[in-house]
């Protein structure tokens, strides 16, 4: 890891940032940086996102070209913070491998450092400094860097004789903090003590590890009596990793001493069994010193699931054997590869274990480390423990086959074999869960990821879970891929909608892969809902304002939590200048749990205000949320919104746009319609202005379009002049025209049959589209023809849409005789791409014109080289079901004319893709054609598609399209 910088290097990003960020729009008033006030804990090695919010900026995204952030950290031991990560006008510099931010999560006001693979050493104090020029904040955050300790207890069963001493060990590995609790307790079914002597138990002092961990090891010495049969040890761990204490047991077993009953016996039977010795002495001497004995082979009793690149231990016994000599091999089987011997032992030269601890460990490989030794029992026959310590490599031994074979002379001529299939499998990692917003809300949906990777073999069960209730929503599974290292990974996400009662709650992503039972999970906490802000209509005081007087606005600010909000109020887009603001403090409802407060603004009416509209402005947690009322002053005109009849506007249909302006004096006024700044002259009307009751004018004026693609996009707008005024009224709609994807003919050649060395004339007629914007490209086969691929002549029809006639003139050579030109047709607007292709036939040769339909833009379009025959208009689709539904059958048929069905190939298409099922072909009886059917259940997705059916031949193909429409 890689550390720089310092004070030097923070002021100088500062400076810079202050003056060369010079007009940033996020003009931030309150800059605030919230970050965790408890400490955050991660475990050794694994990846931690240090959180960063910032708020009080008044755009709904940070410009991040516009904003600086830098990250310092700081040791208990150091005297100075060191940069950690700087974001500099959009640019990346880490100073720690591996440490990064989000763009994407910055424009919402989320500077979260990740760091990968945390170490001990990078424990301490985090600061996030943060710069929206003018203004600055910096907030900072605790980390705790943690190891959980692993914790054995041996043996797990204890049987000695009475009086006799054993020693219990418990060991507590790799942890840290260097502070664990270790204690010892007993459970006796005959006494009511529980405690252990002090002077039997020995706990060594923590040793510290090359990785910065710590182990310790603490010893129970146990001399027990016959009434400490059945007793149960405990071990008691406690470490800040632990969410409880953990607790390993050990249960004791007493035997009573051998009684020595020699002198009894012999007092008894006394010459008798002098006797029967005598006579068996040979033969129980030969049984026990010379008879050989074949051993008996226990093997491969242990880890039955073993985990990549974690150690896992197998145990062998082979035992009862005589004489000593014995052999041992071990072989392991690859997949697909021959058996190779990995390790040899022999009873001659490995010798007698004397105690545990002088046995010697015999390494052969990393993957392979055996414990074996040989021990003499009291009966004179041998036995030999064999201890395999295997560190899999899922990729080397998956599915590997270990064998045993002892070789003994009691065995004669065949070894004793013991085979063993190794199962590897790579248990799931599971990286941090995130959430797609750092500020969830109960209206918005939230969607939590979580990258799940190194695991094998390839399939994978994953559970979401609410705490340990499996969620009802559905999650998403990404495909299953194969990285580079050789394992597996794949990514998952839920989208919720949360409410109160989720926080709190933990969201647990849980993972295991096929036949294990151990699942891997991370989990993600919702600490708290945004509620935001709803805010009533703004209340004017007095409800008819003058020129002159004192106005206040007021608005109820309500139902939001957390409490933090700002609050602005703005003449059209400024900021008041002149005006006095009361906002009351944020006030608790008891029985919702969320907040309110009143807002008030007061100022003295102007001429200028009439008609302007007046905004509050809510800022809480990166939303902004507005409220408008448009100050209506008394004596001035009063214009109402423009009214469309009908709504929605379409092209070619009249419409009716109208407005009124009422409460004017005098009544000389002036109303004008603009299409954008043009001024429409004709097509409008305006009553005569009319006094009221109060002597006040009133009026109406309208507008009569007939929407063409002149008005696409376009804002029309009504603008009102009157001598009260200081500028004029203006109020503005957009008719919301959709665009239109063009319709194009079939190519047409001129003359139809061209000779060798003639001028023809090709031509297509686009038509109906809008807006006007269109690109036509010719092509002989795949070669682009040089001409004007945007045409200047496209009109306006009466329909109020686009059309146009695209034309290519050429002199025809010998070469072009059967070839096919093409017309390609864009339309940015739609994204909508159609082509047209036309085969040419010179001298006595007809022509042939096809569509080869229209497709969206870059999908692949490969073009059929058959040419398609005049006789197209011979076919003719028609549904024969009425009232077509979704998922009930619906049956089309076409008459092809002078066929028969043999004679001809016939495929039905959905759109572009093949119909397979459901075809029938009938001959005409008067031999005058056939009939070719297709029956199919639509659905959802088809309700309004498009039915092709193609009729084939030796040497043509003609076609037609149909239309489905679905009830």
């Amino acid at each position: 890891m890689l550390w720089a910088g310092g004070y030097a290097r923070q002021r100088s990003l500062r400076l810079l940032l202050l003056l060369g960020l010079g007009g940033v729009l996020q003009l931030a008033e309150t800059l605030q940086v919230l970050m965790r006030s408890e400490p955050l804990t991660v475990s050794l090695n694994y990846n931690v996102s240090i959180p960063c919010n910032i708020s009080g900026y008044v755009t709904p995204e940070l410009d991040i070209k516009k904003v600086g952030v830098t990250w310092f950290h700081k040791t208990q031991s150091a005297d100075k913070e060191q940069e950690v990560f700087v974001f500099h006008t959009g640019q990346h510099i880490p100073y720690r491998n591996g440490a990064s931010m989000s763009d994407n999560d910055l424009k919402r006001g989320n500077a979260a450092l990740s760091l990968p693979q945390i170490q001990f050493k990078e424990a301490g104090i985090y600061r996030c400094y943060v710069i929206v020029t003018p203004s600055e904040a910096d907030g900072t955050t605790i980390l705790q860097v943690v190891a959980q300790p692993t914790v054995n207890l041996t043996p797990k069963e204890v049987t000695i004789e009475s009086e006799k001493e054993r020693t219990l060990s418990c060991e507590v590995n790799k942890f840290y903090p260097n502070s664990v609790g270790i204690t010892w307790t007993k459970i006796s079914k005959n006494s009511q003590d529980n405690s252990v002597a002090a002077e039997d138990i020995c706990t060594g002092a923590s040793a510290e590890n090359k990785d910065g961990t710590f182990n310790v090891t603490t010893k129970l010495r146990l001399q027990p009596s016959l009434q400490d049969n059945g007793n149960i040890y405990s071990c008691i761990v406690s470490h800040e990793t632990f969410p409880a204490k953990l607790f390993l047991n050990s249960t004791l077993t007493v035997t009573a001493p051998k009684s020595d009953l020699n002198s009894i016996i012999g007092a008894v039977i006394g010459t008798i069994i002098t006797c029967i010795i005598v006579l068996g002495l040979g033969s129980c001497v030969y049984n026990k010193r010379f008879k050989k004995i074949p051993p008996t082979v226990i093997a491969f009793i242990g880890n039955a699931e073993m985990k990549h690149l974690e150690d896992a231990f197998l145990h062998c016994q082979i035992s009862g054997f005589r004489p000593k000599p014995l052999t041992v091999f071990f072989f392991l089987k690859k997949y697909q590869k021959q058996k190779e011997e990995i390790y040899f032992w022999n009873s001659e030269k490995g010798g007698f274990k004397q105690d545990e601890e002088s046995a010697s460990l015999l390494t052969t490989s990393k993957t392979f480390q055996f414990h074996i030794y040989l021990n003499l029992l009291e009966n004179g026959t041998f036995e030999v423990p064999c201890t395999i310590q295997v560190t899999p490599d899922v990729h080397e031994l998956d599915k590997a086959e270990l064998t045993l074979e002892v070789t003994h002379e009691a065995l004669q001529k065949c070894p004793l074999v013991q085979n063993m299939q190794l199962n590897v499998t790579a248990m799931p990692v599971l990286d941090p869960i995130l959430c797609s917003t750092d500020v969830p809300r109960p209206d918005e949906p939230i969607t939590l990821t979580c990258r799940i990777h190194s695991f094998f073999p390839e399939k994978i069960n994953l559970v979401w879970c609410k705490d340990d209730v499996p969620v009802p929503e559905k999650p998403f599974i990404s495909d299953v891929a194969m990285g580079p290292d050789g394992l597996f990974f794949c990514t998952t996400s839920l989208t919720l909608l949360l409410t109160v009662e989720n926080i709190g709650k933990r969201f647990i992503c849980k993972a295991k892969v096929k036949d294990s039972h151990q699942y891997k999970e991370s989990f993600w906490t919702l600490e708290n809902l945004i509620f935001t802000p709803k805010l009533s209509n703004i209340v004017c005081e007095p409800c008819v304002p003058e020129s002159g007087k004192a106005v206040t606005l007021s608005c109820q600010v309500r139902d939001y939590y957390p409490a933090q909000c700002q609050v602005h109020w703005r003449r059209g887009f400024e900021e008041f200048i002149k005006a006095a603001i009361k906002n009351q403090d944020p006030q608790l409802d008891a029985a919702t749990n969320l907040y309110h407060q009143a807002s008030q603004v007061t100022f003295t009416a102007e001429p200028e205000d009439h008609a302007v509209e007046f905004f509050i402005e809510v800022s809480h947690y990166n939303k902004t949320i507005r409220q408008s009322h448009a100050l209506m002053l008394k004596g001035f005109p009063r214009v109402t919104d423009i009214i469309l009849s009908p709504n929605d506007a379409e092209y070619g249909k009249p419409l009716s746009l109208t407005c009124k302006i009422m409460d004017f004096y005098p009544n000389d006024i002036q109303i004008r319609w603009y299409r954008e700044e043009s001024e429409i002259k004709n097509d409008s009307a305006g009553q005569e202005p009319k006094k009221d009751s109060n002597g006040l004018f009133y009026t109406s004026s309208a507008l009569q379009l007939k929407p063409s693609v002149l008005d696409y996009g376009k804002k029309i707008s009504l603008m009102v002049m009157h001598k009260t005024l200081t500028k004029q009224i203006t109020k503005s709609v957009y008719l919301k025209l959709p665009a239109k994807s063009p319709a194009v003919s079939e190519i047409r050649a001129i003359p139809a049959s061209p000779k060798v060395n003639q001028s023809v004339c090709l031509e297509v007629s686009i038509s109906d589209f809008a807006p006007k914007n269109i690109k036509v490209t010719w092509y002989k086969e795949w070669s682009e023809l040089p001409a004007d691929n945007c045409p200047t002549d496209v009109q306006i029809g009466k329909n109020g849409l686009c059309f146009s006639t695209v034309r290519i003139q050429f002199i025809t050579t010998t070469s072009d005789n059967g070839k096919m030109f093409r017309c390609e047709v864009i339309h940015p607007a739609t994204n909508s791409h159609t082509e047209k292709w036309f085969i040419l036939k010179l001298g006595d040769s007809s022509t042939n014109t096809g569509d080869t339909s229209t497709l969206t833009i870059n999908q692949n379009h490969p073009l059929s080289p058959r040419p398609i025959s005049q006789e197209v208009h011979s076919l003719k689709i028609e549904c024969t079901t009425s009232n077509p539904k979704v998922g009930e059958d619906v049956t089309l048929r076409c008459f092809v004319h002078g066929r028969t069905a043999d004679s001809t190939y016939i495929s039905w298409f959905k759109g572009k893709y093949l119909i397979e099922d459901g075809m029938e072909n009938t001959d005409c009886e008067d031999g005058s054609g056939f009939i070719t059917s297709v029956t199919f259940k639509p659905e959802e997705q088809d309700k309004e598609c498009k039915i092709r059916c193609e009729v084939s031949t030796y040497d043509e193909s003609f076609e037609d399209s149909y239309i489905l429409k679905l009830a």
